[in-house]
Parts: C-alpha cells; sequence; structure tokens
C-alpha cells in the first residue's frame, strides 16, 4: 500500500512538472515521436497515432495535445504486456494524459502506435482546413530517469476525403471465430473495401456509418490496424481498442472530462485503500471495464478498521461497457473515511483503473489497485 501512495505522490509531482513546461527537470534520455498525417472528412473521426522512432521503456508521465475543441472520442494506450494504464482530462482545449507501466513496458513496441487519441470534427469545419498533430509538450519517466521526446515532424490533419472510422465494437478482448465486428464510421459505401491483419470473412455494407465482418479465427483485437479504403481513392487507418459504453454518467464533473485508459490485462479481485487524508475536492474513483462475450456481476464491499463493515453493492456490467464514478457513490452514497478499503470482485476477468480526482486543482491521477 506504501507503494501505492509513492506512486500516486510521484505522479502528482510529473503532473506539476508537466504544467509547469517541464522546469527543473534534466533529461537522462531522449527520443523521437512520430505523429502520422491524417485525412478526415467534416464531421468525421480522426484517431492521431503517436509512434515511437527509437524503443524507451517509459514507467509514468504523459503528454499535453490540443484538441482544437474537437469532442474527445477515447485515448487508448499500447503496451507489449498490456499493463499501461492511465486517464486523459479534457479541459479548455488541452487533453493532459497520464499513464502508468508497472513493467515499463510502455514506449517498447515500435510496430504500432504507443498513443492514439479519437477527435470527432464538427460537420462546420471547412474542406481544406489544416490542423497540425502532435504534442503541446510531454513529461516522460524512465526506469532510469526522465526522458525528452522530440517531434522533428509533427502530423498534419486535412479535413478533405469521404471516409472515417470512429469505432470497432467489440474492439478489445480475445473473441472466438464467428465473432462479428461492427465498424462505425463515416462515408462507408458499397465500393468501401476492409483490410485487416485478423482472417476475417469480406466486410458487409450496412449503411453510410457501419460495415460488418466475421473473425474466421479467434483473435485478440486490441491494437489491431484496420483499414478502409474507398473507390475515390480515400483511405484511413484505425487501432481497434475497447472502448466501453458507459452504464450511466459519473456523480462528479471531473469524471465526466476524464477518458479512462484502461488495462488489457485483467482481473477478478482488487483492493483499493486504505483510503488517504484527502483534502477538500479531492476524490477517489474506480473505473471498471468489461472485455469479455458476457455479462459480468461486479461487487463493492466496504471494510472499515479492518472489518468488514455490511456494506456491499453489485453492478451488472453488459459485454463491452464500463462503469466509472466515485467510490462512495457506487457504494450508495457512502462517505468514506481515512482508512476505509473497499474490495471489488467480478464473476470474471475485468479490467480495473484507479482515479484520484482534485477539483481543486483540476488534476485527475491514475493509479492500479491491489491486484
Amino acid at each position: 500500500m506504501m507503494q501505492q501512495r509513492l506512486f500516486v505522490l510521484g505522479m502528482l509531482a510529473v503532473r506539476a512538472a508537466l504544467s509547469s513546461g517541464g522546469a527543473g527537470i534534466t533529461p537522462a534520455g531522449s527520443a523521437e515521436v512520430r505523429t502520422l498525417s491524417e485525412r478526415i472528412p467534416p464531421g468525421g473521426t480522426v484517431q492521431v497515432k503517436f509512434l515511437l522512432t527509437q524503443p524507451r521503456p517509459i514507467t509514468t508521465g504523459g503528454p499535453r495535445l490540443y484538441t482544437y475543441d474537437f469532442g474527445v472520442a477515447g485515448v487508448a494506450a499500447f503496451s507489449p504486456l498490456g499493463d499501461t494504464a492511465g486517464a486523459a482530462l479534457n479541459r479548455n482545449g488541452i487533453l493532459s494524459v497520464l499513464i502508468v507501466s508497472p513493467n515499463s513496458d510502455y514506449g517498447t513496441n515500435l510496430d504500432y502506435p504507443f498513443l492514439t487519441v479519437a477527435m470527432t470534427l464538427p460537420n462546420s469545419v471547412p474542406r481544406g482546413s489544416t490542423f497540425a498533430l502532435g504534442f503541446a509538450d510531454a513529461t516522460f519517466q524512465t526506469p532510469s530517469g526522465p526522458l525528452t521526446l522530440t517531434d522533428p515532424k509533427p502530423g498534419v490533419l486535412t479535413v478533405g476525403g469521404s471516409i472515417s472510422i470512429s469505432g470497432a465494437y467489440p474492439g478489445g478482448g480475445t473473441w472466438p471465430a464467428g465473432t462479428m465486428i461492427r465498424l462505425l464510421g463515416s462515408g462507408f459505401g458499397p465500393g468501401t473495401k476492409i483490410t485487416t491483419k485478423m482472417r476475417t470473412s469480406s466486410a458487409t455494407y450496412v449503411s453510410p456509418t457501419e460495415m460488418r465482418f466475421t473473425l474466421i479465427q479467434g483473435d485478440r483485437l486490441d491494437s489491431q490496424p484496420i483499414t478502409a479504403s474507398n473507390p475515390d481513392g480515400s483511405q484511413v487507418t484505425y487501432y481497434s481498442y475497447l472502448r466501453g459504453v458507459p452504464l450511466f454518467a459519473p456523480s462528479r464533473d471531473l469524471l465526466k472530462q476524464t477518458d479512462p485508459i484502461f488495462q488489457t490485462l485483467t482481473h477478478g479481485v482488487a483492493t483499493v485503500g486504505p483510503i488517504g487524508n484527502l483534502a477538500s475536492g479531492q476524490f477517489t474513483a474506480v473505473a471498471i471495464q468489461n472485455p469479455t462475450p458476457g455479462p459480468v456481476v461486479v461487487t463493492f464491499q466496504h471494510e472499515t478498521s479492518g472489518i468488514f463493515s455490511g456494506i456491499s453493492t453489485t453492478v451488472t456490467l453488459p459485454s463491452g461497457s464500463r462503469v466509472m464514478d466515485e467510490l462512495g457513490a457506487l457504494l450508495g452514497g457512502l462517505k468514506l473515511i481515512a482508512g476505509d478499503k473497499v474490495t471489488i470482485t467480478a464473476t470474471s476477468g475485468v479490467q480495473i483503473l484507479g482515479l484520484l480526482g482534485d477539483e481543486t486543482a483540476s488534476t485527475m491521477t491514475p493509479f492500479l489497485p491491489q491486484f
């Protein structure tokens, strides 16, 4: 538990450095980031993709990005071991991303993006408009010290073309042969071609906003590239991940502005706590997502002074859904005090993320419960 508290303090220090532009940090290493250019029509969804040109083992940290007041439609962090988790807070046109990778494997892959950010363009954006794609700034930590990321050639978003992809459902988890994948987006037509690295059936046109295909062989869907091409030459690639459908809106405004970034790893049991001495405006929350084909029953049990209090609640998560809220709200409005613990159990493995919110500082810090 001391490790969890030290991690939270460390992440708060990283955020403080980030907010000051990284002042006072002496880089221990550097790496180049490559941001891919994209071409998306008005009203479409762009998935901005960030790749490293050299592998670097990242432990904590994250970037800030300008969103141009586009709607943020999901954030994903990919790592080989699937242990990376985090949170992305969207406020005042800036998206602040913080991640944690317990095994420092985040940033070690080169064949697919280590971070993607999906944003939906308004229909009113004129064709031909261009927007720079890249990090406004970033602060990352490696096991040996701070890491400086440079972006020598930022990407460019050009508003044009005819096609975009907004999501794949299911987009993550391991699924058997015969699973139908719904690909959502805009500009699809009977002549749209879908290609993937997975063994699938030929894609079927459903509507201008949906294509469907079926897995011929079972596969893991996380970080799979899916490319859609139109006869006019427009083409877009989307890296798949599970963006669960929320069961309900969180009770805190700060959580409503947060995109949880889940590990692909799943767990059946987790413990959050002991809860620390939180200042006014601070709160502890969890986000839980179900990547399995069937529903999962999740139980929250409250413990105080080392004893089960008798207070517990359950939530049924349908496949592909998620729940995110303050722990006390998930326990029926219970007011948690310092030293309390909450044990989370699930009837099948789910993805679990801890969040420390601070409404006064307008920050959201991710952490991993005890698994």
